[in-house]
């Protein structure tokens, strides 16, 4: 049975390490709108990002003010992403896309691109939709 198990903790890095990472893949995902990864990286990836912007997207529902909510969203987007770049796309473009297509989920799509020649490992394309 799954009990008391996480499946986005499946990476072993060490706690600060892999959150580190994980911000990492992130920025570059908001940055460049798409990266190649490994299958199990793209897994978290999406596991943990796609509950992050379903977290910013609900606070339109907490808050009436338009103002708050965009106080509160850029907050809560410079503890996580790494360069200002990215969270002002994120703030400017990203947000107010999907409030206007009215998503709650599947913000991160991945997809099968074959095997690294190196280590023969998964390659997969996580592109932000």
């Amino acid at each position: 049975m799954r009990h008391r198990k996480k499946r986005t903790k499946s990476i072993r890095w060490g706690i600060q390490k892999s959150d580190n990472k994980l911000r990492n893949l992130l920025t570059s995902l908001i940055e460049n709108g798409q990266i190649k990864t490994t299958k199990k990286k793209a897994k978290v990836l999406k596991a943990n990002w796609d509950k992050f912007f379903a977290k910013l997207i609900s606070k339109f529902d907490k808050y009436e003010d338009e103002k708050e909510v965009k106080r509160e969203i850029i907050r809560q987007v410079k503890s996580v992403v790494y360069t200002k770049k990215a969270w002002k796309k994120v703030v400017e473009e990203l947000i107010p896309r999907y409030k206007k297509e009215e998503k709650k989920s599947w913000f991160i799509a991945d997809y099968k691109l074959g095997f690294r020649k190196g280590d023969w490992a998964e390659e997969i394309l996580v592109k932000l939709l």
